[in-house]
C-alpha cells in the first residue's frame, strides 16, 4: 500500500547562497527515522512538505529545479510565500498554537488574519496531498502546523487511511477549551483515521476536550463520531540509537573528544543542549546552577556548564527577548564566580555539527535537560545513547514526555526550583555503581524502542484493517426504546442473552469487586421468573464464580465464553469444546513473564483459557508488552489452533472452536418471536453478529460493533431492563 508522509519541513533543505540553490539533508529525528520509508521505492513512498525558503524570490525556473532535485528523494515541495509563512509559520502556528499546547502565554489580540491563513495553507497543502495521491492511500499527517489537514482530505477521500501524529504536548480540557478554535482543531484532527501522541497523558487531554467540546464520544481508545470511528493511540518516539551509540568510534568524534577531553581536564561538564525557546527552562536551569554554585564551594573550580543555545523562530519578538534575558543571566553568573582560570558557564548560541554534538555528549558528566513542559525531549535519549555503560547521569524535567519512558534518570520538577538544585547534586555526586545501573537500564530501552520501531508501529496500526461502525447502529432514543417495549410485550416467547462485566455491572479494577448486588440478583430473577422470558448470562468468567454469584437463579450460564453452559433449571455444566489443553502450561509461563515486567498485571487460569490481565498496569508499558506479547503468541496459536481475543484491558487465549456464538447457538435453535442481546466488548462481537436482524442487539458504551443499537452505559441498559 501507498505512503504518503505530510509535514510543514521535507527531510531536504532549500537555501539560496550566493545566489545559488543548495541542497543540504535534514538532521531532524522525523527526517532520520522515516528515511528508510522515502528511500524505499517499491513502497511508493512521497514526502510533501515547504522546501524552507519562501518563494517569492524563486523563479519560475528555480522552482523546477527544486522540484526535480527534490523529487530524486521522493520528497514533493509546497511553495509558500513570506507572508504565508509569516502568518500560518511565525503567526498561528508558533505564537498561538505552540505557547497554547505548552501552556505558556498567548499573545493577545486579534489573530484572525493569521488564522485564516493557517486554514488556508491547510488547503494548499491538501491540494498537493490529492494530486499526489491515490484513492486508498495511507497519509501520514505530522505536527501541529498541518491539525486541519486530516479533515480536508477525508472530505474527498472518505476511504483513505489518514493518520495524524502529534509531536507536542496536548495541554489540559480547561486550557485547550478556552480558544476560538479549538472546535475546528478537533474536528480537524479527527478527519484522521489514527491519531497519535507521546504519552498516555496528552492522549487523555484530546479525549477530555472532545468530551468537553460534545463532539464524539469516547470509549476503549477511541473516539466515536456518528459515522465511524478515531483510533487514539500511544506512540512514544525514539532515537536512531545505533546512530548515537556508534559514533564513539567515527575519527571525527575522536578527535572533538580528545579537544573535550583537554579542555575540560579535571571538571566535571554539565551539558545543555536546546533550541532556545521558552519551553526549554533555559531561565530556571540557570538559576538553578546560579544557587548550586553559590551553596557549594567545593564545586568552585572543578564543574562548568556548557549551554548550547540553538537558534530558533529569532524573528519572533518572545524569542528575541528570551536570548537577551538567557545572555544576560549568563553574564551574571559568570562575572560571580568566574576566576582567573575558571568560567562556571560556557554559553554557545549556534548550531553544532553532529560529530562535535555526539563527542559533547560523551564527554559530559550530566544532561540537564528540564523543559517546562516538551512533547518528548530527545535530547535526554540522544544523550543516554552516547555514553558508555558506566558514565553519564540524567538530570530530566517530569514535565517532558521522555519522563514516562526514562524513570532510572533523576527527574526534577521545574516548578520546584530546589528539586533541579539537588538533582544536579546528586547527578555530580552519584556512586558509579549505581550511575551504572540506571544508565545501562535506559540505555537497554532506547536500543529497544528506536524511531524506525516508532515509525514501522504507527504506520503498521495506520494500515490495519478496521470493523467500520455500521451505519445501522444508533442510540435507543425514546422512539426506539417505544418499539422495543412493544415488540416485547407483543411477543410470546423471549430470549434476552446477557453478558456479565462492563454490561450489568460496570467494570471494576478487581474481578472479585464485580459480584452482583441484590438489586441486580433482584433484577434477574424478576425476568428470569416470568414464564414467557428464556434469561441467559453469557460470560467469560469461570463456571465456579458464576455458579457462586448466579447459580441460585432460574437462569442459563455459560462460562468462558462459552466453553461452559449450564442450561436453565439445570444442576449439570456441559461443555462445547473438547479442544486440546497441552497448551496452557506454555502459555502460563508466557503470560507469568510478562506480569512480572508490568506492575499491576496478573494472571487469571481458567479451565479452558487464559487471560492476560492489565487494567491496573501503566498504559504505554503495558501496550509495548502486548506488542511482543502478540508476537510470542503468533506460533503457539498457530500450532495448537488457538484464538487470541483483545478484550478491554485484557489479552485473552482460548481454542478456536469456543465463541460466544456457538453457545448462542444452542439457544437460538428455539422459536423465540423475541430476542434481546446485549454486550460491551469485543469479546461479544461474536454473540451479537449471530443474530437474526429482527433481533434487538445492543451494544453497551461506544466502541465499534455489529449491533443494531446501542445505550450509553450499564445504568441505562438497567434501566431498560426494568422496563421488561
Amino acid at each position: 500500500m501507498s505512503l504518503v508522509i505530510v509535514s510543514n519541513r521535507l527531510p531536504i533543505s532549500v537555501k539560496k547562497v550566493d545566489g545559488k540553490l543548495t541542497f543540504s539533508p535534514g538532521d531532524g529525528g522525523l527526517a532520520s527515522g522515516l528515511g528508510d520509508y522515502t528511500k524505499n521505492k517499491k513502497r511508493g513512498t512521497k514526502w510533501i512538505g515547504w522546501p524552507g525558503l519562501p518563494s517569492d524570490n524563486l523563479s519560475a525556473a528555480e522552482r523546477r529545479t527544486i522540484a526535480v532535485r527534490l523529487r530524486q528523494h521522493h520528497c514533493y515541495p509546497v511553495f509558500l510565500t513570506q507572508k504565508q509563512v509569516d502568518d500560518y509559520y511565525n503567526g498561528y502556528s508558533n505564537s498561538v498554537v505552540w505557547p497554547m499546547f505548552h501552556d505558556l502565554p498567548i499573545k493577545t489580540g486579534d489573530n484572525s488574519r493569521t488564522w485564516e491563513t493557517y486554514h488556508s495553507v491547510n488547503a494548499l497543502f491538501a491540494s498537493e496531498t490529492l494530486r499526489l495521491s491515490k484513492p486508498g492511500s495511507s497519509v501520514w499527517i505530522h505536527d501541529y502546523h498541518l491539525m486541519l489537514l486530516p479533515r480536508m482530505i477525508r472530505a474527498e477521500r472518505p476511504q483513505d487511511q489518514i493518520g495524524f501524529f502529534l509531536h507536542t504536548p496536548f495541554p489540559s480540557a480547561e486550557n485547550f477549551t478556552k480558544s476560538k478554535h479549538a472546535a475546528s482543531i478537533v474536528t480537524g484532527l479527527l478527519g484522521a483515521s489514527l491519531v497519535g501522541f507521546h504519552t498516555s497523558i496528552y492522549a487523555q487531554n484530546f479525549m477530555d476536550s472532545c468530551r468537553d467540546l460534545e463532539i464524539g464520544t469516547s470509549a476503549n481508545g477511541q473516539l466515536v463520531l456518528p459515522n465511524r470511528s478515531v483510533q487514539i493511540d500511544v506512540f512514544p518516539i525514539g532515537i536512531d540509537y545505533a546512530k548515537f551509540s556508534a559514533a564513539a568510534r567515527q575519527r571525527s568524534v575522536q578527535a572533538y573528544y580528545r579537544k573535550f577531553l583537554h579542555k575540560y581536564d579535571g571538571k566535571k561538564v554539565i551539558v545543555t543542549v536546546d533550541r532556545l525557546d521558552p519551553t526549554k527552562g533555559f531561565v530556571e536551569r540557570l538559576e538553578a546552577y546560579q544557587t548550586l554554585l553559590r551553596d557549594n564551594q567545593d564545586l568552585h573550580g572543578k564543574v562548568v556548564m556548557v549551554m548550547l543555545a540553538i537558534p530558533s523562530r529569532s524573528e519572533i519578538d518572545a524569542y528575541k527577548k528570551l536570548r537577551e534575558r538567557v545572555e544576560k543571566l549568563v553574564d551574571s553568573i559568570n562575572a560571580q564566580f568566574s576566576t582567573a582560570h575558571w568560567r562556571p558557564i560556557e554559553y554557545l548560541y549556534r548550531t553544532m555539527p553532529f560529530d562535535e554534538l555526539a563527542a559533547l555528549y560523551r564527554r559530559a558528566d550530566v544532561a540537564f535537560v528540564a523543559p517546562l513542559r516538551d512533547g518528548m525531549n530527545l535530547v535526554a535519549k540522544e544523550y543516554i545513547a552516547s555514553q558508555k555503560k558506566n558514565a553519564g547521569m540524567l538530570v530530566l524535567s517530569k514535565t517532558a514526555g521522555a519522563a514516562e519512558e526514562l524513570k532510572d534518570a533523576i527527574q526534577v520538577d521545574p516548578a520546584q526550583p530546589d528539586t533541579l538544585v539537588h538533582g544536579l547534586r546528586n547527578a555530580l555526586t552519584m556512586p558509579a555503581r549505581e550511575l551504572q545501573k540506571r544508565t545501562q537500564a535506559m540505555q537497554e530501552h532506547l536500543q529497544e524502542f528506536t524511531i524506525q520501531k516508532w515509525a514501522e508501529s504507527f504506520i503498521t496500526t495506520l494500515q490495519q484493517p478496521r470493523i467500520a461502525v455500521p451505519q445501522r447502529t444508533r442510540m435507543l432514543g425514546a422512539k426506539q426504546n417505544k418499539q422495543l417495549l412493544a415488540s416485547y410485550h407483543a411477543a410470546n416467547r423471549r430470549l434476552i442473552m446477557l453478558d456479565y462485566d462492563g454490561t450489568l455491572t460496570p467494570l471494576v479494577k478487581q474481578p472479585e469487586d464485580a459480584e452482583p448486588t441484590r438489586e441486580l440478583r433482584t433484577l434477574l430473577h424478576r425476568l428470569a421468573k416470568n414464564p414467557l422470558n428464556d434469561v441467559l448470562i453469557v460470560s467469560g468468567r469461570d463456571r465456579h464464580t458464576l455458579q457462586k454469584w448466579l447459580g441460585g437463579l432460574p437462569i442459563g450460564l455459560a462460562a468462558e465464553h462459552g466453553a461452559l453452559y449450564r442450561r436453565i433449571g439445570g444442576k449439570n455444566w456441559h461443555r462445547l469444546t473438547n479442544a486440546d489443553r497441552s497448551w496452557q502450561e506454555i502459555v502460563l509461563g508466557l503470560f507469568d513473564y510478562f506480569a512480572d515486567l508490568v506492575p499491576g498485571a496478573h494472571v487469571e487460569q481458567k479451565e479452558w483459557s487464559l487471560t492476560w490481565h492489565y487494567r491496573q498496569a501503566p498504559v504505554y508499558l503495558a501496550q509495548k508488552n502486548l506488542v511482543a506479547l502478540h508476537h510470542l503468541l503468533k506460533p503457539i496459536v498457530k500450532k495448537y489452533d488457538l484464538r487470541i481475543k483483545d478484550g478491554n484491558k485484557v489479552l485473552e487465549v482460548h481454542a478456536s472452536d469456543i465463541s460466544k456464538a456457538k453457545v448462542a447457538q444452542e439457544w437460538l435453535i428455539h422459536d423465540y418471536d423475541f430476542i434481546f442481546c446485549a454486550g460491551d466488548d469485543t469479546t461479544d462481537e461474536d454473540m451479537l453478529g449471530t443474530l437474526p436482524y429482527s433481533a434487538y442487539s445492543v451494544k453497551v458504551g461506544y466502541s465499534q460493533t455489529q449491533a443494531r443499537f446501542r445505550v450509553k452505559n450499564v445504568d441505562e441498559l438497567l434501566a431498560l431492563l426494568r422496563k421488561f
